[in-house]
């Protein structure tokens, strides 16, 4: 919420060049880190003995990580501004060689956290994070008129915010103690998630580098805003899904049973959570976009709907993913995601050609689209079979949301006014009366687990 209204006022006080400009540099920044994860993170997770020099090492390793990429991202700022012929990139990605300086400094004690399926603690550190990123974004564009400079000093304010309560909110305190055994262990693990890592990022950066070098900053700001705003409606959602089953899955990843009992009720689930999310904004996305952000970003509501759906099938996808990583099949992960590398990498570029924006957001549909099927294949095989139940319960999940737009739908047809307030009362309405028809029970333990917790 907090990152939808600091999307919401910046978009109206900045211009689509400003996002494009900080989607760049966000992008730099962040293909940076996710090159170089090593899976520290998941190593220390998914290990049943964890020690203490394990945890040492792996810290040493991200302060060591973070440094160097420090150096790098502020050494390659003047190449990086004349490649996208903009000068305002130099000094942006200078200053913000501070993020995985300040990122790697993080105490492990967030991913012990994780690790112990504390949420509570993490939600603390993630609140603040958010809320400095937002109150330090907005106040430098309202009172000292920074534009792609406010955006990026709010995110290292949100960094350095979390990198210090990380040390707060835990007890771990890292030593200098390093042990090679321990740094090839991770390395034996992590290294296939780094490779799945560096091809997902590059699947999801590079059309940035293509549109802003195709198409220019300006559309390349539409996409980016686009492309934010379906990431909170959507992949938010996935994300604290995924740091709650990754952990809890690799406590059972030796009860093929339980974990097919898990599969089905989360897939129902996520389902359940993301349809009636996609169905509500597919009903009028460009009235949505004109509330939200005004009438001058209208051209990112195409965009928008398309890489909404992206966002489901993904969404999908991930059920499945911890169930490889608890059962230490990284390298299955890592062939998959070269897969759906080659499928990218050889429609991206006609397809922003030929279709701009569009384009390359039904590029990332259709490669999610092969995400979930190859998912869906090697858990089937990694399990021993019994996929038939956990692939219905999609689309029983899916029903209350997809029914209840078919009513709005319906409606709109027969009101010639395009009532919105009714159809969007209507839509929540027909889908919460369905859902609770539907699942009422679960909805029931899911509460009374949510209290006892």
């Amino acid at each position: 919420m907090l990152g939808l209204l600091r999307l919401t006022i910046l978009a109206r006080l900045l211009l689509p060049d400003d996002f494009g400009l900080m989607t760049i540099v966000m992008m730099v920044v962040a293909s940076m880190w996710v090159l170089s994860d090593m899976g520290t993170s998941a190593s220390v997770i998914q290990r049943s003995n964890l020690n203490r020099v394990f945890m040492h090492t792996a810290w040493h390793i991200n302060w060591l990580r973070g440094f160097i990429l420090a150096a790098l991202c502020w050494l390659s700022a003047p190449w990086l501004a004349l490649f996208f012929e903009h000068p305002d990139l130099q000094p942006l990605l200078q200053w913000a060689a501070l993020i995985p300086l300040i990122q790697g400094l993080e105490s492990l004690g967030m991913v012990l956290l994780k690790r112990e399926l504390n949420f509570r603690q993490r939600a603390y550190v993630d609140f603040a994070k958010e809320s400095a990123n937002t109150i330090v974004a907005i106040l430098l564009v309202l009172y000292w008129h920074a534009s792609a400079e406010a955006m990026l000093w709010g995110v290292i304010a949100g960094t350095c915010v979390a990198s210090i309560l990380s040390y707060f909110l835990h007890d771990y305190r890292p030593s200098l103690q390093f042990s090679r055994e321990a740094a090839w262990d991770i390395w034996s693990y992590g290294g296939h998630l780094m490779g799945a890592g560096i091809l997902i990022f590059a699947m999801t950066n590079l059309d940035d580098v293509i549109i802003g070098k195709i198409l220019g900053i300006e559309q390349l700001g539409y996409y980016g805003v686009a492309f934010a705003l379906a990431g909170i409606l959507t992949n938010q959602l996935v994300t604290v899904f995924n740091a709650v089953m990754f952990p809890a899955l690799s406590e059972i990843q030796h009860d093929y049973d339980r974990m097919k009992r898990v599969l089905g009720h989360s897939a129902r689930l996520m389902s359940g959570v993301l349809t009636p999310v996609v169905c509500f904004v597919a009903i009028f996305p460009e009235n949505l976009i004109e509330f939200i952000f005004g009438s001058h970003w209208l051209p990112a509501a195409p965009v928008l709907l398309v890489l909404l759906c992206m966002g489901w099938v993904r969404g999908i996808a991930t059920v499945f993913g911890p169930v490889l990583l608890a059962r230490k099949r990284s390298a299955v992960i890592h062939r998959m995601k070269w897969m759906e590398f080659g499928l990218f990498i050889c429609t991206i570029i006609p397809a922003v050609y030929y279709l701009g924006i569009v384009g390359a957001a039904l590029v990332l549909l259709v490669v999610y689209i092969l995400s979930l099927i190859l998912h869906v294949l090697a858990v089937r095989q990694e399990l021993s079979g019994g996929m038939r139940k956990i692939v219905a319960g999609i689309g029983y999940g899916a029903v209350p949301g997809v029914t209840a737009f078919i009513c709005a739908v319906a409606t709109a047809s027969l009101l010639p006014d395009e009532r919105l307030l009714l159809i969007g009362i209507l839509f929540l309405t027909v889908w919460g009366v369905f859902l609770w028809l539907r699942e009422g029970v679960f909805i029931k333990q899911l509460l009374q687990m949510a209290g006892k917790r």
